[in-house]
């Protein structure tokens, strides 16, 4: 009896399996015939053909058409630019789906204020970023997210403030994964919001706002960004100023990122300071550098040997002279010769 209950069971599953893939492939052809009708007009004008009446016979297909052809429609933006981009954000406002976007960012689905999100953040317009700040605190995790994200997308200055709220957990919790890029793309404008933020009493928060500092690429900000490197009770904080002193490659950082690399300080700090210096081509952190490739560390040790090919010709002299010195200190000249080994032309270096 049981055997036949199992084989009853298990042909059950495999009808409804079966059904399933059925009716997943009848979709995908429904879907697949509403959309050809439209396809080749899209790729012209995606491709730039001067012909006008293209515009006009996808912004007239019949409404199933359309709806199936507009998620095509919204994937091809993020892979174009200029004019011919230009003309699907006029396509996509002609068929209303930008004002359908805006209505439907408060509609009760999760799903649907995403997708709504989405695209608000690949056309803008009037009201997009009003909107996405006010779903940056969506009762719903993923759409707080791609508020965020397409915020960054946007660019828009307006929105630096709302996002560094977010990122200081002022309003509902964003993932800082999505926060920090988007205040990346905003660039130099998130500057005085991020610098507001700075000294917030939650180490993580200073953390974060620190990174995002040197990724938006506010120089003037660096004196602040040093006092965080030298007197922040936060190691972690400690860590991501000298990280972004390094991307912001401004000179007066490379004596803070120096004494970063003192052996009382902690292995991960005297890593990133060491990389930071590599990065900035700090020319007279040569010397320092040389000496921290025979550093007991490993990762200090190689972070320095590479951080020495990254300043360039006078690092990479450094290195052939640690290299020659294999009796003196063999465990330098090994972390020397693997650097230059990985740098390209930097072994026919003098």
């Amino acid at each position: 009896m049981a055997v036949l209950v199992l084989v009853v069971v298990l042909a059950v599953l495999a009808v409804v399996l079966l059904t399933g893939r059925w009716w997943q492939r009848r979709a995908a052809a429904r879907r697949a015939a509403r959309i050809a009708p439209g396809r080749p007009a899209l790729v012209a004008l995606a491709a730039g053909d001067g012909d006008p009446t293209l515009l006009d016979r996808l912004a007239t297909l019949p409404r199933s058409q359309w709806r199936a052809l507009e998620p095509v429609v919204v994937s091809m933006l993020g892979k174009l630019r200029g004019d011919a981009r230009g003309v699907l954000v006029g396509l996509l406002e002609r068929r209303g789906a930008v004002d359908r976007a805006l209505r439907d960012a408060r509609r009760r689905r999760p799903a649907v204020r995403a997708r709504a999100a989405h695209l608000l953040g690949l056309v803008g317009g009037p009201g997009a970023t009003a909107r996405l700040v006010v779903l940056l605190a969506d009762r719903d995790a993923d759409v707080r997210a791609v508020a965020a994200r397409s915020l960054g997308r946007l660019g828009d200055p307006s929105a630096a403030s709302p996002l560094v709220r977010a990122l200081t957990g002022t309003s509902a919790g964003v993932p800082h994964q999505a926060v920090v890029p988007a205040l990346a793309r905003i660039g130099p404008p998130a500057r005085t919001a991020l610098l507001a933020a700075a000294d917030h009493p939650d180490p993580t928060v200073r953390a974060r706002v620190v990174e995002a500092l040197g990724l938006v690429g506010a120089v003037d900000a660096a004196p602040r960004l040093v006092r965080a490197l030298e007197s922040d009770g936060a190691a972690d904080v400690r860590l991501r100023a000298a990280r972004a002193l390094g991307r912001l490659g401004v000179p007066a950082a490379v004596d803070p990122l120096l004494a970063a690399t003192g052996g009382h300080e902690p292995t991960a700090l005297r890593v990133t300071a060491a990389q930071a210096l590599g990065v900035l081509g700090a020319r007279r952190a040569v010397p320092v550098l040389a000496g921290l490739v025979a550093d007991p560390h490993h990762w200090v040790a190689h972070t320095a040997a590479a951080a020495l090919v990254a300043v360039g010709p006078d690092g990479v002299a450094a290195l052939h002279e640690l290299g020659r010195a294999a009796d003196r200190c063999g465990v330098a000249a090994e972390h020397a010769r693997e650097a230059l080994t990985a740098a390209p032309g930097a072994g026919a270096a003098a």
